[in-house]
């Protein structure tokens, strides 16, 4: 029996939460007669078991003609059954389906429409620079964004274009399911939308004496991850929680500012450690970890906090947060977005009571095992496995 051959196009692999995904859907779909395949811009790792690795010819940009027409002559070659999109947009994608014969999947790795905050924030950060920019930003380009809704509609259009060129179009939960077919206008039943969310491996060595330590992990950017109301939050509570410590894990553009903030604050038992490869001994030692993001897709800290038996806490501001962590108090602990004192005081209570944090790590190990790789690797394969048994469909 020939093997079945799937395509996953990334722009730097692997580099990311999305490309983890597609490693674990290899190492689990290898198992059942698939060979898998990277293209990508650049590769930044050369050896990965389970996955034939591929560049692309245009180091540029993964979004050009040129590579348009490279990707067209990867699948034909390789005889490609599945081409999958992982976060990748592609501007060409018209034109590869129509010179090719595999299937397409779209596997959206974020908040729907996460688009828009990005676009306003980079907006913003350029018109900053000048007193004239700012003028512009607070009587044109704001209202032209946010009031008439101009990028949305665009936005909009895009998402829809994307949805009617591919076979299958996956999010990460239900409710992003359900944001896609309020806003793009879709039947409930009938449509191509699948759930599918991000695994999480297990960990066979949780520590049962976890030390008192509070731990964020991650990109340290403005943007989206908002990290200065952790430090805020910790402002308000180090004092009335003596024995427990923050500690920072990740690098990025704002790291030099947070630290600054900190040191004026003049905050104690606070530590930035930088960036890690290996985050596990963080996981091991911390009792609670804290988000305090703007928005997210399925953030994987919180999933990978849940598997060492690491209480989360974070704003309940996107739906993917909402399922991992869901029901609060049980979970973890979702917080009222986007007020500080209602965190600071939740986490409080938290830390406070040591019974009520020993019993949400046994939760959160066993909420964990909702999307370990087993199940999460089954859900993949039966929906490849059913995309090639269905007939190929036309598109306009």
């Amino acid at each position: 029996m020939d093997k079945k051959r799937i395509l996953f196009l990334h722009n730097e692999f692997p580099s990311g939460g999305a490309d983890r995904v597609t490693i674990d859907i290899a190492g689990y779909i290898s198992h059942y007669g698939f060979e898998v395949y990277v293209l990508a811009r650049e590769i930044r790792d050369k050896f990965l078991s389970n996955i034939v690795l591929l560049e692309l010819p245009d180091k540029a940009s993964v979004n050009s003609k040129k590579n348009a027409d490279a990707i067209i002559e990867t699948l034909k070659q390789l005889r490609i059954d599945i081409f999958v999109l992982p976060v990748q947009t592609l501007s060409h994608l018209a034109h590869i389906r129509n010179n090719t014969d595999c299937k397409i999947i779209f596997a959206l790795h974020s908040v729907p429409f996460w688009e828009i905050g990005h676009d306003l924030y980079n907006k913003k950060k350029k018109a900053w620079h000048s007193l004239f920019g700012r003028i512009k930003w607070i009587l044109f380009t704001y209202p032209k964004t946010v009031w008439f809704k101009k990028y949305y509609k665009r936005l909009l259009g895009d998402y829809r274009r994307i949805y009617e060129q591919v076979d299958v179009y996956t999010v990460l939960c239900e409710g992003y399911k359900q944001t896609l077919i309020d806003k793009i206008g879709l039947s409930p039943e009938g449509n191509k939308i699948f759930v599918i969310p991000n695994s999480e491996k297990r960990v066979e060595n949780i520590n049962p004496d976890k030390k008192k330590q509070i731990l964020f992990v991650g990109r340290m950017t403005y943007e989206d991850k908002r990290i200065d109301r952790l430090i805020d939050i910790w402002e308000l509570i180090y004092r009335e929680v003596p024995d427990w410590e923050l500690i920072l894990v990740g690098d990025g553009d704002e790291k030099v500012f947070l630290q600054q903030r900190a040191q004026k604050k003049q905050l104690q038992r606070i530590s930035f450690v930088g960036y890690s490869s290996c985050v596990d001994k963080y996981y091991y030692n911390a009792s609670v970890l804290c988000l305090t993001s703007n928005y997210e897709g399925w953030p994987l800290c919180l999933t990978e906090a849940q598997a060492n038996g690491v209480v989360p806490v974070a704003f309940d501001c996107v739906a993917g947060i909402h399922e991992i962590i869901s029901p609060s108090g049980e979970n973890g602990i979702l917080v009222p977005p986007f007020s500080l004192k209602e965190y600071a005081r939740l986490l409080i209570d938290l830390l406070n009571d040591a019974d009520k944090l020993q019993k949400m790590k046994g939760n959160v190990i066993r909420k964990s095992m909702d999307y370990a790789p087993e199940v999460i690797g089954e859900k993949w394969l039966r929906l490849f496995e059913s995309l090639l048994l269905s007939s190929k469909k036309e598109w306009n």
